[in-house]
């Protein structure tokens, strides 16, 4: 049996490769009906803050690159810009990638995890919002190492993708132990259908008093837990990469969920229920200066994606040919 990706509303692994602007321009009269003020609002907040994207933990300042293959400083350039960034093309374990075969691993389990409810704040950085625990919360165990979560932010669309397909968005989790080296855990977000995110829906007031206000940050006021940002019970694809922009160090543990989150992608930018995919799709052709803050997917070169089924028998799994791994 090929295994593949879950959601709920039918096996996007398997469709054709397809942007996730072109996903979103499925006709939906329903939707369109919809306040078009609303959609207009969730839409500058989206584009304002997706613009360009600092790497999963790194410091690089957000003016250094573009992500527009087309500028002097775009993602083929990147390794010309400056010195230390000439792995972003030398490298041979650069990230993302696109899982395609994929190596199911007898060694790997459940993510073992002791995140829990703690004090955080929401900081706006010019490219989008962040998520970040102060002391950290709670700690990731990978391969007998500890790493502390430290903060969560979003791609649009993903920097995954799973058979050529692209999703709409992609958040990462980013973890680091004493020794300062990184491990992501990546969940992949679909329109195709969803339901909102609580706890993104009470951000919403964050999202709102930081709106323009570049590098500004809030405290939130409610304890925030991290625990329910993950499903348990999906399964994961495992692989060694990097930062995803320069300097496009390695040695990242990268962990993607291959189970798929369908909440609607306005709700990932600006967390308001009743506006579709559909509605945000119609404003943006109104705006020119869209700009997404994804890199393009990179050589997987001799690397092997390892798979973990995961707790959900019915319809987990990874794309691709899996060949078995070691017993």
């Amino acid at each position: 049996m090929i295994p593949r990706l879950l959601t709920n509303v039918h096996d996007v692994a398997k469709a054709k490769p397809q942007s996730a602007a072109m996903a979103r321009r499925r006709n939906n009269a329903d939707a369109l009906a919809a306040s078009p003020t609303l959609a207009l609002a969730i839409l500058a907040v989206f584009l304002a803050f997706c613009a360009r994207s600092a790497s999963a933990v790194g410091s690089t300042p957000h003016s250094a690159f573009s992500y527009k293959d087309s500028d002097p400083d775009g993602p083929s350039k990147w390794a010309t810009l400056q010195k230390d960034w000439a792995i972003c093309d030398s490298g041979t374990e650069q990230s993302p990638i696109d899982v395609a075969k994929v190596e199911v691993s007898k060694d790997l389990g459940p993510l073992e995890n002791t995140y829990k409810a703690g004090a955080a704040t929401v900081q706006n950085r010019g490219h989008d919002f962040m998520l970040n625990w102060k002391e950290g919360n709670g700690k990731l165990t990978l391969n007998g190492k500890e790493y502390t979560l430290l903060q969560v932010h979003w791609h649009a669309p993903s920097e995954h993708t799973v058979n050529g397909t692209r999703f709409d968005a992609e958040m990462h989790m980013v973890h680091e132990d004493a020794a300062k080296e990184k491990a992501v855990v990546s969940v992949l977000f679909s329109t195709k259908a969803g339901k909102p995110s609580k706890l993104l829906g009470d951000l919403v007031p964050y999202f709102e008093k930081l709106t323009g206000k570049q590098n500004a940050t809030e405290e939130v006021k409610d304890a925030v837990d991290p625990a329910v940002m993950i499903d348990k019970a999906s399964g994961y694809y495992r692989y060694e990469g990097s930062l995803t922009t320069p300097p496009c160090t390695e040695g990242v543990i990268w962990t993607i969920l291959s189970k798929i989150s369908t909440i609607c992608l306005c709700l990932i930018a600006y967390q308001v229920s009743d506006a579709s995919a559909e509605q945000i799709d119609a404003v943006k052709s109104e705006d020119k200066t869209e700009e997404p803050n994804s890199r393009p997917t990179q050589k997987i070169n001799s690397r092997v994606i390892r798979y973990y089924e995961g707790g959900d028998k019915e319809s987990t799994a990874a794309p691709g040919p899996r060949r078995a791994g070691p017993s």
